[in-house]
C-alpha cells in the first residue's frame, strides 16, 4: 500500500513525538463505587473525589467537608476541578472538600417530590416526562441511611455537608431543605423545576411560613430574562415567584442569595452557578495572604468569623499552615515561623512540623 506524503509526515511526527516518552502516570480524578441499596432495591453508583492532601502522609489526618452532587454523570469532572482550583494555596476561596457524586438510574423517579399530575402539565411536559415519579422521600432515605454512612465510614469527613442540585435536582434540594433540614448545612440550587405539580415546592414553603431553617445557607440561580419565552415561561415565572417569596418573607435562620445569569440557558447555568455558589457558601473563607506578616492573628480571626457565620467550627488545615510557615521561613521571618508552628501544634499536637522545619534548616 502506498502512503501519500502527508501520511508519511504524520507517521514521522507520531514516531518522533512518542519515541522519547517513558511510562506515563494516569491523571485520576476520582473513584467510582457501587452500593447495593436495600432501600431502593437496586445497585447505585457513586463517584468520589478526594482532595490532594487526603493521602499526604506528612500531615496529621485531616477531616473534610463534603459536597453531595446530584446528576453526577453530568457534573463530576468540572465540579471537582473547580473545587481543586478554588481551594489551592496561597489564596484559597473555599476549603478542600470531598465530592460525593450520585449517578442516576431513574432520574424522574428519584428527583421529584410528588407523583406527576397530568392535569397541571402542558402537552410538552406530558410528552417529555414519562415513567415513575414522586420518589424524593425514598431517595432521601437512601442518602441518609446508606450513602452518608458509607461515606462517613470509609472517608475522613467532618459534619459539614452541601447538597447541590439542578433542575429536578434543584427541587429535590429545596424539598430536602424544607423537610429534611438537618441532613445538610448548605444548598446550591440551579434553575429548579418549581413548576412541578402546580408549583408544589413553592406552596409547601408558603404552608410552612414559620419554619426554622436552623442556620442553613441557600444559593439559588436562574437563567436570564431572554430565556423567558415559549414553553419555558412556566419554568421561569415559578422560580421568580419562589425568589419573591423568600426575599419578602425572609424565612427564619435561612441565609439566602439569588443570582440570575443572562446569556446562560437551562443546560449551561450550573457551570457559572457552581463557581459562584461555592464562593458564596464560603464567602468568609478568603483572607489576604500577604497581610499575615502585619497581622499574624488574621488566620485565627478569619476562621473564627467563618465558623460564626456558618454555625460550624472550621479551622485551617495543616497543609495551609505548613504553606504559611514555609513561605515565611524563606523570607527569614523567624518570629512568624515560630508563631505559626505554635498555632499548628495547638490545632494538630501530633504534627511533625517542628522537626520537619529543623531538618530543612
Amino acid at each position: 500500500m502506498k502512503l501519500s506524503f502527508p501520511h508519511l509526515v504524520g507517521l514521522l511526527v507520531v514516531f518522533l513525538s512518542t519515541s522519547n516518552l517513558v511510562a506515563q502516570t494516569p491523571i485520576v480524578i476520582g473513584q467510582e463505587y457501587t452500593l447495593e441499596s436495600q432501600i431502593l432495591q437496586e445497585h447505585r453508583k457513586i463517584q468520589i473525589y478526594l482532595p490532594k492532601t487526603y493521602t499526604d502522609s506528612t500531615l496529621t489526618p485531616q477531616h473534610y467537608p463534603v459536597v453531595y452532587l446530584l446528576d453526577s454523570e453530568s457534573n463530576f469532572n468540572y465540579l471537582t476541578a473547580y473545587i481543586e482550583k478554588l481551594s489551592k494555596y496561597p489564596y484559597p476561596s473555599i476549603p478542600e472538600m470531598i465530592v460525593v457524586g450520585i449517578v442516576n438510574t431513574n432520574r424522574t423517579r428519584d428527583l421529584t417530590p410528588t407523583v406527576r399530575n397530568e392535569n397541571v402539565m402542558t402537552a410538552e411536559q406530558k410528552a417529555k416526562i414519562k415513567g415513575e415519579s414522586g420518589g424524593n422521600d425514598l431517595f432521601f432515605q437512601f442518602l441518609e441511611q446508606e450513602v452518608k454512612p458509607f461515606v462517613q465510614q470509609e472517608f475522613r469527613t467532618n459534619a459539614y455537608a452541601i447538597l447541590l442540585g439542578h433542575s429536578f435536582g434543584g427541587i429535590t434540594a429545596l424539598n430536602n431543605l424544607l423537610n429534611y433540614t438537618s441532613m445538610f448545612q448548605a444548598y446550591i440550587v440551579h434553575d429548579p423545576s418549581i413548576w412541578w405539580d402546580d408549583t408544589y415546592i413553592l406552596q409547601s414553603y408558603r404552608a410552612n411560613a414559620t419554619k426554622d431553617f436552623q442556620h442553613r445557607k441557600l444559593f439559588l440561580t436562574q437563567v436570564g430574562d431572554s430565556e423567558n419565552k415559549g414553553h419555558l415561561e412556566d419554568h421561569y415565572s415559578a422560580i421568580q415567584a419562589f425568589n419573591t417569596y423568600l426575599t419578602q418573607h425572609q424565612p427564619k435562620h435561612l441565609t439566602y442569595r439569588f443570582q440570575q445569569y443572562e446569556g446562560e440557558n437551562h443546560g449551561t447555568i450550573p457551570m457559572k452557578g457552581n463557581l459562584d455558589g461555592l464562593r458564596y457558601i464560603f464567602e468568609d473563607y478568603p483572607l489576604n495572604f500577604k497581610a499575615i506578616q502585619h497581622d499574624p492573628a488574621l488566620v485565627r480571626t478569619t476562621f473564627k468569623r467563618l465558623s460564626e457565620s456558618l454555625h460550624f467550627e472550621f479551622q485551617p488545615n495543616e497543609a495551609y499552615l505548613r504553606y504559611i510557615i514555609s513561605y515565611y521561613a524563606k523570607q527569614k521571618n523567624i518570629a512568624l515561623v515560630d508563631y505559626f508552628i505554635a498555632y499548628c501544634l495547638e490545632l494538630y499536637p501530633t504534627s511533625s512540623i517542628r522537626q520537619d522545619m529543623q531538618s530543612n534548616i
